[in-house]
C-alpha cells in the first residue's frame, strides 16, 4: 500500500530530473526502487538519499519521510507478527493444560461412577446413575469439568435408552463432555437434540394415547 502510493507520489514530483529518469521512470519501477534501496536494504535507502539531494534538498527530506514511514510500518507488521505468535503458543499451552486437567478430572469421575457400579458389571445402568448423581462429590468433580449438572439428569433417561440401558466408560465420558458448557453445537448435537424431542413426544402422546385407550374400554364395559 505504502510502496504503491510512494511510487505514484515520487513518479510525478521527479519527472523530467535526472533521478526521476534513472530510478521512476514508471510506477512498477518505482516501487521497485522504493522497496528493495529504501524498505528491504540494510543502507535505509542512504544511497538513493544522495542522489536525490544532487537534485534537491526537497527531494532528499522526501525519500527520508518514505524510509521512516515505511520502517515504522515494517516494524508494525513484525510486531502484530510477533503479538500473534506469542499468543498463539498462549493458548496451546492453555488448552494443553486443560486438556491434562480434564483427563484427570475424567479418570476421577469414572472412578466414582465406578463406586456407585452395584452389579459390578463395569458399566453404569440409569438407576447407578441417579443414584450417583445424588451425591455432592460427583456435582463437585462435574463443575470443575463445566458440565451443566441439570442438564446431564434432564437427558440421562435419553442417553441409556439410546445405549440400550447401560453406559461403559466411552459412552459415558462422551455423554459428560457433549454437556459441558464450552461445548460448541455441531450437526450431531442437533440430530441428538431432535432424536431426544422425537423421543419424549412419543412417551407423552403414547401415553396419552394408551390412557384414552383405557378410559374408552372402560366405558365400553360399563355400558
Amino acid at each position: 500500500g505504502i510502496i504503491y502510493v510512494g511510487a505514484i507520489v515520487f513518479r510525478g514530483i521527479l519527472d523530467g530530473t535526472v533521478i526521476g529518469k534513472k530510478r521512476f521512470p514508471n510506477v512498477p519501477n518505482a516501487m521497485g526502487t522504493l522497496m528493495l534501496d529504501c524498505t528491504l536494504s540494510g543502507s535505509r535507502g542512504t544511497p538513493l538519499m544522495r542522489e536525490a539531494y544532487t537534485e534537491s534538498f526537497l527531494y532528499a527530506g522526501m525519500v527520508l519521510v518514505f524510509v521512516l514511514l515505511s520502517n515504522v510500518t515494517m516494524m508494525g507488521v513484525l510486531a502484530g507478527l510477533l503479538v500473534q505468535t506469542v499468543k498463539t503458543v498462549a493458548e496451546t499451552e492453555k488448552e494443553a493444560k486443560t486438556l491434562k486437567d480434564l483427563i484427570a478430572h475424567m479418570d476421577a469421575l469414572w472412578a466414582w461412577a465406578l463406586k456407585h457400579d452395584d452389579d459390578e458389571s463395569g458399566t453404569i445402568d440409569e438407576l447407578e446413575f441417579r443414584s450417583m448423581i445424588g451425591f455432592k462429590e460427583t456435582a463437585k468433580i462435574l463443575r470443575r469439568m463445566n458440565v451443566d449438572v441439570e442438564g446431564m439428569v434432564s437427558v440421562a433417561s435419553f442417553v441409556f435408552q439410546q445405549h440400550e440401558g447401560k453406559l461403559d466408560k466411552k459412552n459415558f465420558m462422551n455423554m459428560v463432555l457433549d454437556l459441558r458448557g464450552s461445548q460448541k453445537a455441531t450437526v450431531k448435537d442437533h440430530m441428538e437434540s431432535r432424536k431426544y424431542l422425537h423421543a419424549e413426544l412419543n412417551r407423552v402422546f403414547g401415553r396419552t394415547l394408551t390412557n384414552d385407550l383405557s378410559t374408552f374400554g372402560n366405558s365400553n364395559d360399563e355400558v
